[in-house]
């Protein structure tokens, strides 16, 4: 079995979780979109102790949902031993991809990584171009003014790091029951559909929909960012911070569209809050 992907696979993560009731929850949230029914589903349970009566009615509420549960990921060895009992798998699901080094030739055309640039960048972009410099502009409901001077040597530090990291451009849609892990940067040119996820020890950008779970900073960057033509995750991770979609919204599948507005997602005073990138 490809440890990246599993066929007709759903993976959920619930590794935020610390208790049963939130697990149930937020499993019953997520299995609700369209997309998750008749899945196979990789369930990331994190390091609550289920005992086999919890366990026996999350996978109950798997398989009310037309799904069922193809393994299970736990930190607990009291929930590994409760999966034990009731016949179900314990393992992983990840694809670790190699950041190549800077001087390797990225796979992705120079058109796309310019436009990338212009989109994405820290528009550092020479003055003197042919093209005039369209300045980027964040946006959000709550204006917020950040102010670079005010970083701490932590976070200094942090930002040193992130710019050594290589960037790894992966040219396809990320499917639903994937798994990819980076240790850079990582650029997806597609979608990620629900049920996929992608997670870097950098920055993560999404030419094209996010739909599924994304994790930037892995190894706890607060100053990582999740960037996307359109931000329609069922849930981001910016190292131990968390957020998921609202309730109430439920559209797995976007249309494309010229009108779509880049989105940028950060940490802010240990939330997380996604801009809107706008050209002026």
């Amino acid at each position: 079995m490809d440890k990246g992907y599993i066929e007709n696979g759903f993976i959920v993560d619930l590794s935020n979780a610390r208790k049963t009731s939130e697990i149930i929850y937020e499993l019953s949230r997520i299995l609700d979109i369209p997309e998750a029914k008749n899945k196979q589903v990789c369930l990331k349970m994190g390091s609550v102790a289920l005992s086999v009566p919890e366990l026996t009615s999350i996978k109950a509420l798997v398989e009310s949902m037309d799904s069922e549960i193809e393994f299970i990921n736990t930190l607990s060895p009291e929930t590994a031993e409760s999966a034990k009992v009731l016949g179900v798998e314990v393992s992983e699901l990840e694809n670790v991809v190699e950041a190549p080094d800077f001087e390797m030739e990225p796979n992705v055309s120079p058109e796309v990584e310019t436009a990338l640039d212009k989109i994405f960048g820290d528009n550092d972009f020479d003055a003197d171009e042919d093209e005039p410099q369209k300045e980027v502009k964040e946006m959000s409901e709550n204006i917020v003014a950040f102010d670079e001077e005010d970083d701490d040597e932590e976070t200094l530090e942090l930002k040193k790091e992130a710019e050594k990291l290589p960037t790894l451009y992966i040219k396809k849609t990320i499917r639903s029951g994937q798994s990819i892990t980076s240790d850079g940067n990582l650029v997806i040119i597609g979608d990620v559909n629900p049920g996929a996820e992608i997670i870097a020890k950098g920055d993560i950008t999404v030419w094209g929909v996010l739909g599924g779970i994304a994790h930037a900073g892995r190894e706890g960057n607060t100053q990582a960012r999740i960037r996307a033509l359109k931000m329609n995750a069922i849930q981001l991770r910016i190292a131990d911070i968390f957020a998921r979609r609202p309730d109430g919204v439920n559209t797995p599948f976007v249309q494309k569209t010229s009108e779509f507005v880049p989105e940028e997602a950060k940490i802010f005073r240990k939330n997380i809050i996604i801009n809107k990138l706008m050209e002026n």
